[in-house]
């Protein structure tokens, strides 16, 4: 599979976004996912390389409901022309499709390559990078960094970036997490101390 095919893709496709979903977040999964892989010797660095480039592409979040299968096909069409087989394209999207934390009760079940990915993609949502991801989100959207209703960015911390650590597929991934989350919580303090708030 010609992945550089792929991540020309990628890199048009996420060009234009400033929700921390763009192209450097795609790349940085990607090595997450190598790093991890690394340490499994039955995985499928192609389809996992693959999957982490394109994992974004059909994100709830980045387009909308009605336009899904029309984004999925055109992944499919990507994953062909970069010389991809079915079964290929049908693992990848497979995984794209079943990663989302949101969606993590309804997921199907991830292969290996689709374990590394979630949890190299779990990774840069959390640590000083996901931080500002966080905070960037939460600006593109119009949210409040904070407020009393519970709409607003600093819930996210408590509502899914807290609780990824212990979510972690892997063995490296959660040793991974580890520091990242000893970060944002360091962080939090700070925030709340200056801001002279109670923390939550």
């Amino acid at each position: 599979m010609d992945l550089m095919y792929i991540e020309n893709k990628a890199r048009q496709y996420h060009s234009s976004d400033a929700t921390g979903h763009d192209f450097s977040h795609i790349e940085r999964v990607k090595n997450n996912a190598i790093k991890i892989a690394s340490h499994y010797i039955d995985a499928d660095i192609n389809i996992i390389c693959c999957a982490a480039l394109l994992h974004d592409v059909a994100d709830h979040k980045l387009i909308d409901a009605k336009d899904h299968d029309v984004v999925i096909d055109m992944m499919r069409g990507w994953i062909k022309e970069a010389g991809g087989s079915d079964a290929s394209a049908r693992h990848i999207l497979h995984i794209c499709q079943n990663i989302s934390f949101s969606t993590r009760d309804k997921n199907d079940s991830l292969s290996l390559e689709g374990q590394i990915v979630q949890d190299a993609d779990r990774l840069d949502a959390i640590g000083a990078i996901g931080i500002a991801r966080t905070f960037a989100y939460g600006g593109a959207k119009g949210r409040k960094m904070y407020n009393d209703n519970g709409r607003d960015t600093l819930s996210h911390f408590y509502e899914k970036l807290l609780m990824i650590k212990d979510l972690m597929n892997t063995h490296i991934g959660h040793q991974m997490a580890e520091e990242r989350h000893h970060f944002m919580k360091e962080f939090l303090s700070h925030f709340y101390d200056e801001c002279s708030l109670k923390q939550q």
